[in-house]
């Protein structure tokens, strides 16, 4: 009996243990995410020609305006079009902001990532 009081004491010492570390994983990973936004801009190139914007250039818009830059990375909107010259070839730029400045960024022409839910981070040219 002793024996058996022992095990249900260790068994519920654990999954409060469990329960907490969980508890805990989860609070951070809410925290970070609310402090951070991902956004995009069309990069503005079309198929067979080009041209447009590169991350650098986008990257300069925002800090000129105030807005710190966390990461970046180049992409694509995911969406399907015709294989056709002058049309987009659907390029974008991602950035992640501080979600304070998520507002700001809205009025230099940039979405939030989360408009796409198609895009996917792909090698930059």
């Amino acid at each position: 009996m002793q024996i058996l009081m022992h095990r249900q004491y260790f068994a519920g010492s654990v999954a409060t243990a469990l329960a907490l570390a969980t508890a805990s994983c989860v609070s951070a990973n809410t925290t970070a995410s609310q402090t951070t936004v991902h956004i995009f801009k069309s990069a503005g190139t079309v198929q067979c020609a080009g041209g447009g914007d590169d991350l650098p250039t986008l990257a300069r818009q925002l800090e000129e305006a105030g807005l710190k830059v966390r990461s970046s990375a180049c992409g694509s909107d995911g969406r399907m079009r015709a294989a056709m010259c002058g049309v987009s070839d659907g390029r974008i730029v991602i950035f992640e902001l501080s979600s304070d400045d998520a507002q700001s960024s809205s009025k230099l022409g940039f979405a939030p990532l989360g408009n796409l839910p198609e895009a996917k981070v792909v090698p930059c040219r």
